[in-house]
């Protein structure tokens, strides 16, 4: 912490929704429906991290009211020419803030699409903040001896993966013991009360249908 620096040990989070219709010749082709984390307090560590909030928010505006809005345009236009009925798409932005307090911020945001009767496409990001400097805590920063860590995380994560496929809970695809390690993405966590959260994308470890792999972990538990 700098020196004179006043640690911020807690906020409290609020949100602003955003909902919008995008039409083709008036008819609705596209629903937007954004939940953007707010943060109370006017510091600067929390401004610079509420204005981190607001351009991830603008990258999936851009990408849904330019190249995502013309597909679905574009589908409009194959249905009507096929005399076949068309089911508007849908877009949407939320978070879950899954731990505030000592010092540190947490939430995971979920982006979904829907492109009518489709399988949802979700992309998860996961964020950790200190609060008194306004910067990210990394995954490498929660072991205190900084060595091994990532053996560590993916020891227990293969670990959890075993137990799941013998107990028939999951269904992994047959590789998952050399994707856990090449697909693994340190950024993708998040702080609970009770640990760390790893999580990997659809279509990663498992079929779609499984949702997002999500593997709990407390910190003895992954530094021994």
């Amino acid at each position: 912490m700098e020196l004179g620096k006043r640690r911020v040990e807690s906020v409290e989070v609020g949100s602003v929704p955003e909902e919008k219709v995008l039409t083709l010749e008036e008819e609705p082709v596209l629903t937007l429906s954004l939940r953007i984390p707010t943060l109370e307090g006017d510091t600067p560590p929390l401004r610079r991290i509420g204005r981190c909030f607001a351009r991830q928010a603008q990258v999936w505006r851009a990408r849904w009211e330019g190249p995502l809005y013309a597909a679905a345009c574009a589908a409009l236009t194959e249905a009507r020419e096929q005399s076949r009925p068309f089911v508007p798409w849908t877009a949407a932005l939320d978070f879950t803030v899954t731990r505030s307090g000592g010092g540190l911020l947490s939430l995971h945001t979920d982006a979904a699409e829907r492109h009518g009767t489709a399988r949802p496409l979700l992309v998860r990001s996961g964020e950790t903040w200190d609060l008194t400097s306004g910067t990210p805590v990394s995954l490498s920063s929660l072991f205190p001896s900084g060595r091994r860590w990532r053996q560590q995380v993916l020891s227990a994560i293969e670990e959890q993966c075993a137990g799941r496929a013998a107990s028939g809970e999951f269904l992994f695809y047959e590789d998952w013991p050399r994707r856990v390690a090449l697909d693994f993405d340190p950024d993708n966590f998040y702080l609970t009360e009770d640990g760390v959260v790893v999580f990997y994308p659809l279509h990663t470890l498992c079929p779609a249908a499984e949702g997002i792999p999500e593997f709990p972990l407390t910190l003895p538990e992954i530094s021994q």
